[in-house]
């Protein structure tokens, strides 16, 4: 009441009176403004604004103003080298706290300055004094820079000095504008580790939740992102909205630090992306090598695809592959790939950068490249050079690597049908495989599959091999070690339609887990007519608890119905990741005939009865295409 009253008052003053420095009472902060409060007529009506605003827009005007004496004594200290000259200066002069702080500003710039040095020269502690004594009288923006310079002096937390410091910013909190609030935050953040640097942290969050309104400009935005996005999930969402009102601005490098940040918190903010997605590809320059690094690290890591950014990348980057370093090379050949996107000059390209430099490329460099083509299922088209190469180096590297590593390894040139003899030898040894049995990580039953591909890979796919096989009982062990996967409800739609065609359970097995490393989401056996026998009769390689003993019939053949998902294939095309190309190619090769149900063909069948003459067409078309051999 009293300041309302007093604020009143203060429009029925005549003249203001010059700006007098801030004080810390809240008597004299009220004085203070009456006697800067404009003066109005007495007829003039009341202003009903609170006095907090007032303060603030008086605050606003009078920010900082740099004099003549201050810029001739800020450049005077850079022409000063040393410390010792520095503290002479503030120890022979009687400066304010203002000269105080950019003597400290000089200091802290300079190489080779410990704190434990300066705390020991009665200068310095009489400069820190002097400034101390002077703190309501400094300027805000130099407040902020000597905290800054404090911090980056390591002065102790518990120094009287930076708390006092700090306690002066936290009162200023509210009368600085959002651009320190943002400087702050940005050597803030990085620094909080005392009790009362958390305090001031939590302060200067609050007060960015509430004036984030406030934010003019990109490099602001960007930086209460970069900074303190991760300290509170509804400032996020409010910085986010500004990023959409200001995504025109945005250059390819704040593009990269937002979209990094967002990968970072693994916050996958859909509006946010597309929008600096679009604007990226509006903008005529090209995009730099880290760049492109970075926006294809968060992409994959966010599972967010733009196909024309991507294709920007790509066309930014190729020209360039022979220059950047092999480290880049392998991260965003691995980046697109977990993205499922493939481009064949791009591909080419680094497969030509390796075979030119293969030398510069660690074991694991080259290892990341082999990961990318085998999930994109690209062959090279120096194949034989390429893969003399990678052999060349596994075969005086490779047990340098884990054996998780060495898994995948022999995984990947199992997809890509480059695999030889030592190699499957190395993983079905007992020595091997025993760790892959007695792991218990989150990945054991990855590791599980991977092992049970690559023994159908030595079974069935490499002619003339002697090696050891997985025996009986490990084969059930893996096998039941890597069940337990959880339906989609495309394949329990499938399912039910499968059920819809053969009633008879005993004609159509559902959800087949096989000890091939593959799941089978229906398998049937028909004769040349189509008509259904009961699968349990017959012998069944593949599933080592089979109970039939019967031998086929002649004419009849086995069925493997397969769900194609949307993560099964590339992105925006209709071929399989590597994965499931050898999965196909080891069914067949293991005598079953494939049955294709993708979701996109899948997805435009509105009734049970177009689905189930789709099925029975895929059906018919794969006993067709058999005969036709």
């Amino acid at each position: 009441m009293a300041a309302r009253l007093i604020q009143r008052a203060s429009r029925f003053l005549a003249v203001p009176i010059s700006f007098q420095p801030l004080p810390t009472s809240v008597t004299s902060e009220c004085m203070r403004l009456v006697q800067l409060a404009p003066s109005l007529p007495c007829q003039a009506a009341l202003h009903t604004s609170s006095l907090c605003r007032l303060g603030d827009n008086l605050l606003q005007v009078t920010e900082d103003p740099k004099s003549d004496d201050d810029i001739e004594f800020f450049s005077m200290l850079g022409t000063i080298s040393g410390v010792n000259e520095l503290l002479q200066i503030a120890s022979e002069q009687k400066i304010s706290g203002n000269k105080g702080v950019m003597v400290i500003q000089h200091i802290a710039r300079k190489e080779n300055v410990t704190i434990q040095e300066l705390m020991k020269d009665v200068r310095f502690r009489e400069l820190l004094e002097n400034v101390n004594n002077q703190i309501q009288f400094v300027w805000n923006s130099r407040v902020i820079h000597l905290l800054k310079c404090l911090y980056a002096l390591g002065l102790d937390s518990k120094n009287r000095y930076i708390q006092s410091v700090e306690i002066e910013v936290r009162w200023r909190l509210r009368r600085f504008n959002i651009k320190s609030l943002a400087h702050l935050a940005s050597f803030m953040v990085p620094l909080s580790q005392s009790r009362d640097e958390n305090l001031l942290l939590d302060d200067l969050v609050k007060q960015a939740e509430l004036r984030w309104t406030e934010i003019k400009d990109v490099q602001t935005l960007v930086r209460l992102i970069t900074r303190m996005g991760f300290l509170s999930n509804s400032l996020m969402e409010k910085l986010e909205d500004k990023v959409l009102e200001f995504a025109e601005s945005f250059t390819p490098e704040e593009s990269r630090r937002t979209i990094a940040t967002l990968a970072a918190q693994n916050r996958r903010s859909l509006p946010v992306l597309r929008a600096l997605s679009f604007h990226l590809i509006q903008r005529k320059f090209e995009l730099s090598p880290p760049v492109i690094l970075d926006l294809a690290f968060a992409y994959a890591k966010l599972n967010f695809c733009h196909p024309q950014v991507l294709l920007k990348m790509v066309t930014d980057i190729l020209p360039k592959l022979p220059e950047i370093s092999p480290s880049q090379i392998s991260m965003i050949i691995r980046s697109f790939s977990s993205l499922k996107f493939f481009n064949q000059p791009f591909c080419e390209g680094v497969a030509q950068v390796c075979l030119k430099n293969n030398d510069s490329f660690t074991i694991g460099q080259l290892c990341s490249v082999l990961f990318a083509f085998a999930h994109l299922n690209f062959q090279p088209s120096h194949n034989d050079d390429f893969f003399n190469m990678i052999h060349r180096r596994l075969n005086a590297e490779l047990n340098t690597q884990s054996w998780q590593q060495q898994l995948y390894i022999v995984w990947s040139l199992c997809i890509l049908n480059q695999v030889t003899t030592p190699y499957l030898q190395k993983i079905l040894e007992l020595p091997f495989y025993r760790q892959i049995l007695e792991d218990d990580s989150v990945k054991s039953t990855s590791y599980c599959l991977k092992l049970l591909h690559v023994n159908t890979t030595a079974q069935m796919e490499t002619p003339g091999y002697q090696g050891p096989l997985l025996p009986k009982d490990v084969l059930l062990s893996l096998q039941e070690k890597s069940q337990g996967r959880r339906s989609s409800n495309f394949q329990i739609g499938l399912s039910d339609v499968l059920k819809e065609i053969y009633p008879n359970p005993e004609t159509c097995n559902i959800n087949v887990s096989t000890i091939y490393g593959w799941h089978l989401d229906g398998e049937v056996i028909l004769d040349s007519e189509l008509n259904p026998f009961s699968v349990n009769d017959f012998v069944a390689p593949h599933n080592l608890q089979s109970k039939g003993t019967q031998p086929l019939p002649e004419g009849a053949r086995r069925f493997a119905i397969l769900s194609g998902e949307f993560s099964h294939f590339m992105f925006r095309g209709k071929e399989f990741t590597g994965r499931f190309v050898m999965n196909r190619r080891q069914l067949r090769a293991a005598g079953f005939l494939v049955v294709e149900v993708p979701y996109y063909e899948w997805q435009e069948l509105k009734s049970d009865y177009l689905k189930k003459s789709f099925i029975k067409d895929q059906i018919k078309k794969a006993m067709a295409e058999e005969l036709a051999r």
